[in-house]
């Protein structure tokens, strides 16, 4: 039945084969261990992940690969979507331009920073029935081994997308019992994800041999992939019986690949969106950009990072999105959390990252710090100087959390911070410079919520200012968007009236207001003001709000000048905190500095 592989299969493999690009920048190895450390790992039909916790999966499918130089403006725009989740196609250059080991590196390391757990897969054996086919793909992983050991906690390896393209088992479970077990020879400890036959289209395979294939896994530790289009998802018998008699086996599965239609007929996604929740099965939606040949309709998002399209609203804001379900890693959200060094293996640990988002927020004779958990990091050093190119002194050690406020500061004084992580292996390089000057009659605000800001456009002297904000609950209970607002600095540069726009904002624009003030202070004399109507409802805990993008323009269309703006910075071009744009909450300042 191989004709059916071949009406199934996405036509834009063939348009997009043309579009080979390079990676032009350097790779920056990511924070975790280098030898083996104890990750994800199979219990049952539940993946945990390296603390124990059940780890369900909640992403999108990004083509790297043929999109290779769109990778920094991707990934900060797949994170904003709540995802968890990133399956990453890769090529071992059989079909396309190969990734290197330096490539795979700087995709771990982006990913790592912005908190996504990457799926990485070879494509190139796409709807082979060749076992041939299947270890290039292997053997491609074997030959990138050092991106992959030492990162088991947050990357898995899904060994060949949609290998096998018949609707037969025998040659299928063949083929990965052989190369499973090379991969473990070969050092390789991630847990791994098989796709089942018939373009992954094929369930049967896993119901009859899964167990087979398991089996061949010393460490016990693959899980299984259908991938849901008209044959595997048409209707709701359909996607309930798939996943029904995959988890009888007793071993993971997950929806690697989904659309809401395909070139022969309807998807029946609400169903693999509610009965993936009932059930604790994992997915990832197909593709975050870039489909052609017929299927463009499955582009979850306009471009790498544009505004999300109809079957983004679904997958991200719906009500089994990722919004609503998705939930991090725990290696991201437990304090001090530090990787585990496989014993067996002999696995070290090694130094962490430095701090990233650290900001400083004057108060009256203090300084509160906050900044974003370092993997692998057991503490933290906080150092203080009062000159930029000063001298720096440790105020604090063994920082268990995130955060560290500065007391018995004089008022007026400029103090300058960086923040260091530790482990057993020895300090990270020093954080980013950041400082503030503490005044009196100013109180330091806290709080669970984290805005996080971008210059959308980095172009001072046009006719628009474009700051877009996502806003965090990091805390461990929902919160009322009604009560929040978002306060955005400037000169408004002359005596014209000034509009205001939502372009887009992934809870709906509906649901946003705007709002014009003034004020005085240092480089601002206006504010725009976001707020949220009852329709936008909660953010729950662990959840952020997407992309909110605002755009400010005169009523003539005249120029401004913003290299004098207080709230914008032209070099934060991806998510990070920013002090200079405010957060309040029920009338009261809980994030940033006023001008």
């Amino acid at each position: 039945m191989k004709h059916i592989g071949n009406m199934f299969r996405k036509a834009m493999l063939f348009s997009l084969s043309l579009m080979l690009v390079s990676i032009a920048y350097s790779p920056h190895p990511a924070s975790a261990a280098s030898g083996p450390v104890k990750g994800f790992h199979v219990s049952g039909t539940k993946l945990l992940d390296a603390t124990g916790t059940p780890f369900v999966i909640r992403g999108v499918n990004h083509a790297h690969t043929w999109f290779k130089n769109d990778l920094q403006a991707a990934i900060p725009a797949i994170a904003a979507t709540g995802s968890n989740t990133v399956r990453i196609v890769l090529s071992n250059g059989s079909r396309w331009t190969a990734d290197s080991l330096a490539d795979v590196e700087q995709i771990l390391a982006l990913c790592d920073q912005y908190q996504l757990t990457v799926m990485l897969e070879v494509h190139d054996a796409t709807g082979s029935d060749s076992i041939a086919e299947l270890r290039k793909a292997s053997d491609y992983f074997i030959s990138i081994k050092d991106a992959l050991i030492g990162k088991e906690d947050r990357v898995i390896v899904n060994i060949a997308n949609e290998w096998y393209g018949s609707w037969e088992t025998a040659v299928w479970a063949d083929g990965y019992q052989q190369v499973i077990p090379e991969l473990r020879q070969a050092g390789i400890k991630n847990t791994l994800v098989v796709d089942t036959a018939g373009w992954g289209q094929y369930p049967t395979a896993i119901f009859n041999r899964g167990l087979d294939v398991f089996n061949a896994d010393p460490l016990a530790n693959t899980i299984f992939s259908i991938h849901m289009y008209e044959y595997a998802g048409g209707d709701a018998a359909t996607v309930k019986s798939n996943i029904d008699h995959a988890l009888a086996i007793g071993v993971p599965v997950i929806v690697g690949e989904f659309g809401f239609k395909h070139t022969s007929g309807d998807v029946d996604e609400a169903t693999i969106l509610s009965y993936a929740q009932q059930k604790g099965v994992g997915w990832l939606a197909w593709s975050w950009y870039g489909n052609g040949g017929g299927v463009e309709y499955l582009d979850l998002n306009n471009g790498p990072a544009g505004s999300l399209t109809d079957w983004g609203q679904t997958v991200v804001n719906g009500p089994n999105g990722t919004l609503a379900t998705s939930e991090l890693n725990t290696i991201y959200t437990t304090p001090g959390y530090q990787p585990v060094p496989d014993n067996g293996s002999g696995g070290v640990v090694t130094i962490p990252a430095a701090p990233t988002g650290v900001t400083a927020t004057p108060g009256n004779g203090q300084v509160a710090l906050n900044w974003s958990a370092s993997p692998g990091a057991a503490s933290y050093i906080v150092q203080r100087a009062t000159t930029s190119g000063g001298t720096y002194t440790d105020v604090a050690t063994n920082v268990s959390g995130t955060t560290y406020t500065n007391t018995s500061l004089t008022n007026g004084t400029t103090y300058y911070y960086k923040i260091k992580a530790v482990n057993s292996a020895g300090s990270s390089p020093s954080s980013v410079l950041v400082s503030a000057t503490p005044q009196a009659g100013t109180t330091t605000p806290t709080s669970n919520l984290v805005l996080q800001y971008r210059a959308a456009d980095t172009d001072a002297t046009n006719n628009h200012i474009k700051p877009y904000f996502n806003i965090k609950n990091n805390g461990t209970s929902a919160v009322n968007l009604n009560g929040l607002k978002i306060r955005y600095y400037f000169t408004k540069d002359g005596s014209e009236g000034l509009n205001t726009v939502i372009d887009w904002a992934q809870i709906g624009a509906a649901n946003i207001t705007t709002n014009i003030g003034s004020i005085t202070g240092t480089n601002a004399d206006t504010y725009v003001e976001i707020g949220f109507t009852s329709g936008a409802g909660s953010l729950p805990a662990g959840g952020q709000t997407g992309d909110i993008q605002l755009r400010i323009h005169k009523d003539n269309w005249g120029n401004f000048n913003e290299n004098n703006d207080y709230s914008f910075r032209p070099t934060q071009t991806t998510y990070d905190v920013w002090n200079r744009v405010t957060l309040h909450q029920n009338g009261n300042l809980i994030s940033g500095v006023t001008p």
